[in-house]
């Protein structure tokens, strides 16, 4: 469990020197890959950052989306990459995901982040040598990884077409949250969390995400086998908002159908809202 005031003096404290890299892209003559062999490697960015890439076998372009997912506090990348299950779904469902690794496991989530200028070297890295579809990078993280998934969509709009959050709150922590464009967000939350609640953080979320893209206040119910499905639609550029809860999960990411319908409808949800 964390508190802002943990938070704040750690995430602080630990500055990182690299100026933010406005988006990305490949050279002309510059030849990309989609060869990968299904395993999981660590890279570093700047000689001293580090995330952990997983490029699928099989993979079939031209071009693919990538996933950023990002950590709860205390968690390594690989932890993430096992509890969050998405390198196997990423397998059957033709992108490539990396797991970026905050410092000391825990993210900056302060306005001007230096973890967004962080993230953003991740995917230059990635593009650097795999085929990425630019129109197609998202973000994704649990727990302290949603709000820095968000802490991201709301500083690098012009990169990241969409967000998901598995158990986060609000990416306003610490500084408000200015878009140049409506942004898509997809949050899910268990019923039982009480590490992160989701009425106290996930609804206010929820709504203040509404508010920001300029949505419709009624949501379109849709019905699940269990839990919550709203869906809220007539937002700025066509974006929508979505919030989505499980009954008696707690704040551990699903397992077993609950993980299936996790990334099934995080996935359609990404692949639904393209950068423009």
């Amino acid at each position: 469990m964390f508190t802002r005031k943990r938070l704040r003096r750690t995430l602080f404290a630990l500055p990182l020197l690299l100026a933010p890299m406005l988006g990305f892209s490949q050279s002309a003559s510059a030849a990309c890959t989609l060869s990968g062999n299904g395993t999981t490697v660590t890279k570093t960015v700047a000689g001293f950052r580090s995330y952990n890439l997983h490029v699928p076998a099989n993979l079939s372009g031209p071009k693919v989306p990538l996933l950023l997912s990002m950590h709860g506090v205390g968690v390594f990348p690989w932890i993430q990459e096992i509890t969050s299950g998405w390198s196997p779904y990423a397998d059957t469902h033709n992108f490539i995901v990396a797991y970026p690794a905050g410092q000391f496991n825990v993210w900056d989530l302060g306005a001007g982040s230096t973890d967004v200028a962080f993230l953003r070297n991740v995917v230059n890295s990635v593009a650097a040598q795999y085929c990425v579809d630019p129109k197609q990078v998202y973000l994704d993280g649990g727990s302290l990884g949603g709000f820095m998934a968000q802490r991201a969509a709301c500083e690098a709009e012009d990169v990241f077409a969409s967000a998901t959050s598995w158990a986060g709150g609000p990416p306003t922590l610490f500084g408000a949250c200015n878009l140049s464009r409506p942004v898509a967000v997809a949050l899910f939350h268990g019923e039982a969390d009480t590490t992160v609640s989701p009425t106290a953080m996930g609804m206010v979320t929820r709504d203040e995400w509404v508010a920001r893209n300029g949505c419709n206040t009624t949501p379109v119910v849709e019905g699940p086998s269990e839990g919550t499905l709203l869906r809220y639609v007539g937002c700025g550029a066509g974006v929508e908002v979505l919030w989505r809860t499980y009954p008696g999960q707690t704040h551990d990411y699903p397992t077993g159908a609950r993980l299936t319908d996790l990334h099934d409808r995080m996935w359609a949800f990404h692949q639904a809202h393209q950068l423009p």
